[in-house]
């Protein structure tokens, strides 16, 4: 079973253990997933299986969505409301116009420091596997980019926000920062994945649907983020063998296509071959599908 399958991961779950739950279920040898969603949160996770595993990295480099309930005033070794409560803070007053005017401080490129109790590898060994260890280590802050944040209800000692983030934003992180600059401590509370890319939470399936099989989609249908070539029976032949194409062998291009992109691939016959990389000098394969 070759294809992707936009999952409502439920709570109290790794990503890990979702994935394999439904790699049984489908009885497929090869899946893995599209970005790393915490036990503790909800909502989408893409998961790709047999030979659309090759293309996850395409989808984790997509923007996702967030809606993220922020709990003040209280500090946990994990960030959010699973973990070991390590402080507690006073909660100065905040309204709304003084709140909106912080977040918007977020928005752009920033640089932010991982959680302790996080997927980022050190040494080849993840943190939240040192934490477990009784190891924590301190994180160098990384580049990532926030493109949007909304307010959208506050309480007394909470507030809610949909936060659009692009690959390798942390949440838990955000929400830290942002109590920070309120004079307070900050943790996530709740946490769903709306959407990574196109894959939305209106169209995940849940876990125990008995009807998961039907719910996969093609490989191609996944990356409709990208613009589409067609290429010419010999050209076709030539990508799929790792040769670049040059412009001649290309029969069709989507009107969205650019130079330095990626872009999926089809051959004459409309069968979906991999994923290239344009450049002025035509395509370049960078996964494909063998004959």
């Amino acid at each position: 079973m070759d294809g992707f399958l936009n999952l409502n991961k439920p709570k109290g779950i790794t990503s890990f253990t979702a994935v394999e739950e439904v790699r049984r279920r489908l009885k497929e040898k090869k899946a893995g997933h599209a970005g790393n969603l915490d036990p503790n949160a909800t909502g989408v996770l893409v998961i790709g299986l047999g030979k659309a595993t090759r293309f996850l990295p395409y989808i984790t480099d997509v923007e996702k969505e967030y809606i993220a309930t922020i709990k003040l005033g209280v500090l946990t070794d994990t960030l959010d409301a699973s973990g070991e409560v390590m402080d507690k803070k006073e909660v100065p007053p905040v309204d709304r116009a003084q709140l909106e005017e912080v977040l918007r401080h977020f928005i752009g490129e920033i640089e932010q420091t991982p959680p302790a109790y996080s997927a980022v590898k050190i040494e080849g060994k993840r943190l939240y596997e040192l934490a477990r260890e009784g190891v924590l280590v301190n994180p160098k802050p990384k580049k990532v980019t926030i493109y949007e944040i909304e307010l959208l209800n506050l309480g007394e000692d909470e507030f809610r926000i949909r936060a659009v983030v692009s690959k390798g934003t942390y949440i838990r992180s955000l929400a830290r920062d942002i109590a920070a600059r309120l004079g307070t401590y900050g943790i996530v509370k709740d946490l769903v994945r709306t959407r990574i890319g196109h894959f939305t939470l209106e169209e995940a399936v849940d876990l125990d649907d008995p009807g998961l099989e039907k719910k996969v989609i093609p490989p191609d249908k996944g990356l409709l983020h990208m613009g589409e070539v067609v290429l010419k029976e010999k050209a076709a032949w030539y990508f799929r063998n790792g040769n670049r194409v040059g412009v001649s062998g290309i029969l069709s291009r989507s009107k969205n296509v650019r130079s330095f992109e990626y872009v999926r691939v089809y051959d004459e016959s409309g069968d979906f071959i991999g994923v290239g990389f344009m450049k002025w000098d035509g395509l370049y394969p960078k996964r494909v599908i063998p004959a």
